[in-house]
Protein backbone atom coordinates (compact mmCIF):
# COMPACT_ATOMS: atom_id res chain seq x y z
CA UNK A 1 0.00 0.00 0.00
CA UNK A 2 2.71 2.49 0.74
CA UNK A 3 5.71 2.45 -1.64
CA UNK A 4 7.58 5.12 0.23
CA UNK A 5 11.16 4.88 0.48
CA UNK A 6 13.49 6.38 3.95
CA UNK A 7 14.67 8.83 0.57
CA UNK A 8 12.13 10.54 -0.33
CA UNK A 9 11.68 11.90 3.33
CA UNK A 10 14.46 13.76 2.82
CA UNK A 11 12.64 15.69 -0.92
CA UNK A 12 11.52 18.27 1.64
CA UNK A 13 10.15 21.49 -0.25
CA UNK A 14 12.25 23.71 1.19
CA UNK A 15 13.13 26.76 -0.35
CA UNK A 16 16.70 27.76 0.77
CA UNK A 17 17.02 30.15 -1.64
CA UNK A 18 14.44 32.42 -0.18
CA UNK A 19 16.77 33.35 2.80
CA UNK A 20 18.81 35.72 1.14
CA UNK A 21 22.65 35.53 1.91
CA UNK A 22 23.75 36.88 5.27
CA UNK A 23 20.19 38.33 5.47
CA UNK A 24 18.26 38.14 9.24
CA UNK A 25 16.52 35.03 9.70
CA UNK A 26 14.43 36.64 12.58
CA UNK A 27 13.25 39.45 10.43
CA UNK A 28 11.99 36.74 8.26
CA UNK A 29 9.69 35.83 10.95
CA UNK A 30 8.53 39.53 11.38
CA UNK A 31 8.09 39.50 7.47
CA UNK A 32 6.14 36.76 7.63
CA UNK A 33 3.71 37.57 10.20
CA UNK A 34 3.02 40.64 8.66
CA UNK A 35 2.07 39.11 5.94
CA UNK A 36 0.11 36.89 7.60
CA UNK A 37 -1.80 39.69 9.81
CA UNK A 38 -2.41 41.71 6.18
CA UNK A 39 -5.97 39.08 4.94
CA UNK A 40 -6.38 38.31 8.64
CA UNK A 41 -7.30 41.78 9.25
CA UNK A 42 -9.22 42.61 6.28
CA UNK A 43 -11.09 39.16 6.84
CA UNK A 44 -12.33 40.48 10.22
CA UNK A 45 -13.11 43.51 8.88
CA UNK A 46 -15.16 42.32 6.35
CA UNK A 47 -16.68 39.92 8.89
CA UNK A 48 -17.59 42.85 11.21
CA UNK A 49 -18.56 44.59 8.47
CA UNK A 50 -21.13 41.72 7.32
CA UNK A 51 -22.20 41.24 11.20
CA UNK A 52 -23.22 44.86 11.53
CA UNK A 53 -25.34 45.23 8.29
CA UNK A 54 -26.92 42.07 8.83
CA UNK A 55 -27.66 43.14 12.54
CA UNK A 56 -28.80 46.44 11.16
CA UNK A 57 -31.22 44.66 8.63
CA UNK A 58 -32.38 42.60 11.64
CA UNK A 59 -33.24 45.44 13.58
CA UNK A 60 -35.93 46.96 11.42
CA UNK A 61 -37.70 44.24 11.44
CA UNK A 62 -38.52 43.96 14.91
CA UNK A 63 -40.36 46.03 17.17
CA UNK A 64 -38.54 49.01 19.24
CA UNK A 65 -38.31 46.81 22.35
CA UNK A 66 -36.88 43.82 20.42
CA UNK A 67 -34.32 45.84 18.34
CA UNK A 68 -30.71 44.65 20.83
CA UNK A 69 -27.96 46.58 21.15
CA UNK A 70 -24.97 43.88 20.48
CA UNK A 71 -21.90 44.85 18.09
CA UNK A 72 -18.30 44.19 16.80
CA UNK A 73 -15.23 46.28 16.51
CA UNK A 74 -12.23 45.22 14.85
CA UNK A 75 -9.28 47.85 16.02
CA UNK A 76 -6.19 47.91 15.74
CA UNK A 77 -4.11 47.83 18.77
CA UNK A 78 -4.00 50.91 20.99
CA UNK A 79 -0.64 50.21 22.81
CA UNK A 80 2.36 51.47 21.62
CA UNK A 81 3.89 48.44 22.59
CA UNK A 82 1.89 46.46 20.40
CA UNK A 83 3.54 44.61 17.79
CA UNK A 84 2.79 46.00 13.99
CA UNK A 85 -0.08 44.42 12.44
CA UNK A 86 -1.89 43.58 15.65
CA UNK A 87 -5.75 43.66 15.86
CA UNK A 88 -7.89 42.98 18.05
CA UNK A 89 -11.65 41.56 17.69
CA UNK A 90 -14.38 42.68 20.36
CA UNK A 91 -17.87 42.41 20.76
CA UNK A 92 -19.61 44.88 22.49
CA UNK A 93 -23.37 46.70 23.85
CA UNK A 94 -24.46 49.71 22.75
CA UNK A 95 -25.51 52.00 25.81
CA UNK A 96 -26.40 55.47 24.19
CA UNK A 97 -25.32 56.91 21.83
CA UNK A 98 -21.52 57.62 21.43
CA UNK A 99 -21.39 54.87 24.31
CA UNK A 100 -20.06 51.24 24.43
CA UNK A 101 -19.47 49.24 26.82
CA UNK A 102 -16.77 46.09 26.03
CA UNK A 103 -18.37 42.58 26.77
CA UNK A 104 -15.52 40.90 28.34
CA UNK A 105 -14.66 37.24 26.53
CA UNK A 106 -12.89 35.37 29.24
CA UNK A 107 -11.00 32.29 28.86
CA UNK A 108 -9.67 31.19 25.22
CA UNK A 109 -10.87 32.64 22.08
CA UNK A 110 -13.93 32.65 21.67
CA UNK A 111 -16.92 34.64 23.61
CA UNK A 112 -19.20 31.99 25.38
CA UNK A 113 -23.00 33.33 24.78
CA UNK A 114 -22.98 33.47 28.38
CA UNK A 115 -21.04 36.54 28.12
CA UNK A 116 -23.56 38.21 26.12
CA UNK A 117 -25.93 38.72 28.80
CA UNK A 118 -29.60 38.77 28.04
CA UNK A 119 -29.63 39.12 24.15
CA UNK A 120 -32.21 38.75 21.58
CA UNK A 121 -33.32 35.76 19.64
CA UNK A 122 -32.59 37.03 16.73
CA UNK A 123 -28.87 38.40 18.02
CA UNK A 124 -28.21 35.08 19.32
CA UNK A 125 -28.64 33.67 15.33
CA UNK A 126 -26.33 36.26 13.91
CA UNK A 127 -23.45 35.63 17.07
CA UNK A 128 -23.50 32.08 16.64
CA UNK A 129 -22.99 32.62 13.10
CA UNK A 130 -20.22 35.23 12.86
CA UNK A 131 -18.36 34.46 16.84
CA UNK A 132 -16.72 30.89 15.25
CA UNK A 133 -14.90 32.43 12.22
CA UNK A 134 -13.55 35.39 14.86
CA UNK A 135 -12.20 32.75 17.38
CA UNK A 136 -10.41 31.02 14.63
CA UNK A 137 -8.85 34.29 13.68
CA UNK A 138 -8.15 35.01 17.63
CA UNK A 139 -6.40 31.94 18.03
CA UNK A 140 -4.25 32.60 15.32
CA UNK A 141 -3.28 35.89 16.27
CA UNK A 142 -2.56 34.29 19.83
CA UNK A 143 -0.38 31.79 17.93
CA UNK A 144 1.66 34.78 15.80
CA UNK A 145 1.99 36.48 19.15
CA UNK A 146 3.73 33.11 20.64
CA UNK A 147 5.82 33.05 17.74
CA UNK A 148 7.08 36.66 17.50
CA UNK A 149 7.63 36.05 21.24
CA UNK A 150 10.30 33.24 20.88
CA UNK A 151 11.67 34.84 17.76
CA UNK A 152 12.47 38.04 19.66
CA UNK A 153 13.64 35.69 23.13
CA UNK A 154 15.62 33.66 20.35
CA UNK A 155 17.44 36.72 19.18
CA UNK A 156 18.14 37.59 23.11
CA UNK A 157 19.89 34.08 23.48
CA UNK A 158 22.30 34.54 19.98
CA UNK A 159 23.62 37.86 20.56
CA UNK A 160 24.28 36.47 24.26
CA UNK A 161 25.37 33.46 22.58
CA UNK A 162 27.54 35.31 19.84
CA UNK A 163 28.99 38.08 22.59
CA UNK A 164 30.32 35.20 24.99
CA UNK A 165 31.81 32.73 22.69
CA UNK A 166 33.07 35.52 19.92
CA UNK A 167 30.74 33.39 17.40
CA UNK A 168 29.82 34.73 14.37
CA UNK A 169 26.77 36.89 13.81
CA UNK A 170 23.37 34.68 12.73
CA UNK A 171 21.45 37.32 12.90
CA UNK A 172 22.72 39.83 10.16
CA UNK A 173 23.96 42.10 12.66
CA UNK A 174 28.04 43.03 12.51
Amino acid sequence: MFERTTDETFDWDLDDGAQPEGGNPLAAVESACLVILDPLHAEAVQLATGFMEAMLRAREAHPYRERGSIGVRVRRSPSPRSAPGVFLIEWFRVRGRHRTDYIARGAGHRYTLRAFGRIEPWERELIEIYEPRFAEIRALLYQIGILRRQARQLAGALECWQGAAGAPSLTGGA
